[in-house]
Formats: structure tokens, C-alpha cells, sequence
């Protein structure tokens, strides 16, 4: 069992430790050791009972052997403290299999096999009543508390750092990536912009993904044509800790200087070799005896930076 508020870690369980351990001590001290306690036996009577159940879905399934999984995703939300989002369901074998419609108080089916055990627990009331109660009262109860203790983590803001590749493969296509790392909290939106107008739907992303620190890490990339890279390509990027979305550029395509920027470093250039040719010239008439003394400072200089016989 892994307990998470929002989307952060609170408390685990596993059949090693057999007891309900806080990762959080903000979490523990929200909800008490005698909850933990509480918690602690009611997961190991779970931990027996899913033993039992995960055989008669096998049954149900026409299932003799072979290893199958249950699993069971209990949850609540609140907004502007108005509880919505109530959930206790279950899967078997990864696929949706049966869950507990809040507002009706009914269970609902998603395979045919699930019906043996909506009939049996809607028949028998006991369990569904006390599904009802958990959601209505002890989740929202405690949902509120570990709010109230854990604000300060819950509403931290952590900006993304963002950078943009390229990658130009042998047959001519191109890669752009977008590369936006240790953001939090989770949610966050790219999207590709050609020429500061056009927005462009992505060609591939890793989804949100987090890392071990706590923030997130996710990954946009836009392939463009070489038709198309006389554009100018940006990935921009909106959060929750951002005052206003970033503009990142991809780097332009890797080849020869234009005429005009290759002129000027030309120019620039001779120019350059021209001055030092000068220091050069004026520090060997000095060395032989030329009295010209107005240059004989700069001239100093001049063997400094560019003559080959520094004075230093």
C-alpha cells in the first residue's frame, strides 16, 4: 500500500514490514500513532481477505492457476472544502474491474465476472455501508487534517528549468527537444511555437514522469521537415510558479556562416591584423634607435598585446 496526498508520499505498507510507516512527519503528527495503529490492523485483516478474494475472481475468470493480481485504489479530494472525487475501486490483473459509485450507493460492473460480487455486496449491505462511511467521513476527515498540517510542503512552488536540443538525423529529418526538469507540483503545459505566432502540436512526449527529489521531469519534442528549418522554433512553457510562460529558442541548423557575417569577420580580421602589424613596425624602429618619442608608450603597449618581442 502507498498512501500520497496529492502527489506526495505520506505512508506505506507492505507485507515486510506488516505496519503502517509515515514517510512524512508532518503526516504523522496530522493524523496520530493511534491512527497508525488503527491503519496497521485494518491492512493486515485486508492483506488476508485479498487472498480469499483474488481466488474467487480466479473462479469467476475460469482461472486455475498462474500468478494474478488484485488491486485496490481508495481516494477523496476536496475543493474550496467541498468534497468531490470520492473513488474505491478495483482492478484484477491490471484492467478495471469493479468500483463504488458514491452518490447512488451502488457497485458498478466493468466486466461480467465482477457481477457475482456486486450482487453479493449490495445483498449482504454490510460492506458497501462501511465503504460509504470510510468515503463520507473518515477519508474527507482526514484529508482535511493532513491539509492543514502539510500547507507549507503542499503549496510549495519549485520553477522548471528548461532547455531546448537538436538532432539532425542521416536522412535529413529534425528533432527539436524540449527538456524541462525539476519543476513542482506537477502539472504543467508545453507546447511549440514557429516564429513567435504558429503553435505546434508536439510529435512526442515522455508524459510527467517524477524524480527522486520530489519535483518532475518531462520531455516535448517537435519533428520538422527540411523544408521547415528556415523557421525559428520555441518551446514554450507554462507553471504554476512561472508569472508568465517561458520562451525557450531551439538552436538553428549547424553549416556555413551567411556572406554578410562572414564578411564582417573578415573585415574585422584585417583590421585586427593591421593594428598589430602596426606595433609591430613601430617596436622595431624603436629597438634600433628611432627617436620618436610621441609613440613610445603606445608603442609599449602595442608589444604587449601583439608585437613579438614583449619588453615584460
Amino acid at each position: 500500500m502507498i498512501s500520497k496526498l496529492d502527489d506526495v508520499q505520506i505512508a506505506y505498507y507492505s507485507s515486510d514490514t506488516r505496519e503502517v510507516r509515515p514517510t512524512q512527519t508532518w503526516a504523522e503528527q496530522a493524523v496520530g500513532a493511534e491512527y497508525l495503529k488503527e491503519k496497521t490492523q485494518e491492512f493486515l485483516r485486508h492483506e488476508k481477505g485479498s487472498k480469499v478474494e483474488t481466488s474467487w475472481w480466479m473462479q469467476l475468470h475460469n482461472q486455475t492457476g498462474g500468478v494474478h493480481t488484485e488491486q485496490v485504489q481508495v481516494g477523496c479530494a476536496l475543493s474550496s472544502q467541498a468534497p468531490r472525487d470520492l473513488r474505491y475501486q478495483y482492478a484484477y490483473d491490471g484492467r478495471d474491474f469493479i468500483s463504488f459509485d458514491a452518490q447512488t450507493g451502488t457497485w458498478v460492473a466493468a466486466v461480467q465476472p465482477a457481477f457475482a460480487p456486486k450482487q453479493r455486496w449490495e445483498t449482504g449491505k454490510s460492506y458497501t455501508q462501511y465503504v460509504q462511511q470510510f468515503l463520507q467521513y473518515e477519508c474527507l476527515g482526514t484529508l482535511r487534517s493532513l491539509v492543514q498540517r502539510g500547507r507549507a510542503v503542499l503549496e510549495q512552488q519549485v520553477p522548471p528549468k528548461v532547455s531546448v536540443s537538436r538532432r539532425d538525423a542521416p536522412d535529413s529529418s529534425i528533432t527539436l527537444s524540449c527538456h524541462v526538469r525539476g519543476f513542482y507540483p506537477r502539472p504543467i503545459h508545453l507546447s511549440w511555437v514557429r516564429d513567435r505566432e504558429d503553435i505546434l502540436v508536439e510529435t512526442g512526449s515522455s508524459g510527467i514522469l517524477p524524480n527522486a527529489d520530489g519535483t518532475y521531469y518531462t520531455q516535448s519534442s517537435l519533428e520538422i521537415s527540411p523544408q521547415q528549418d528556415g523557421h525559428c522554433y520555441a518551446c514554450r512553457v507554462e507553471h504554476s510558479s512561472l508569472e508568465e510562460p517561458v520562451l525557450v529558442w531551439a538552436p538553428g541548423k549547424k553549416g556555413p556562416l551567411p556572406p554578410g557575417v562572414l564578411a564582417a569577420i573578415v573585415l574585422a580580421g584585417l583590421v585586427l591584423a593591421g593594428a598589430v602589424g602596426a606595433g609591430v613596425v613601430l617596436w622595431r624602429r624603436k629597438s634600433a634607435g628611432n627617436s620618436w618619442s610621441p609613440w613610445s608608450r603606445d608603442v609599449g603597449r602595442s608589444g604587449e598585446w601583439g608585437g613579438p618581442a614583449s619588453p615584460r
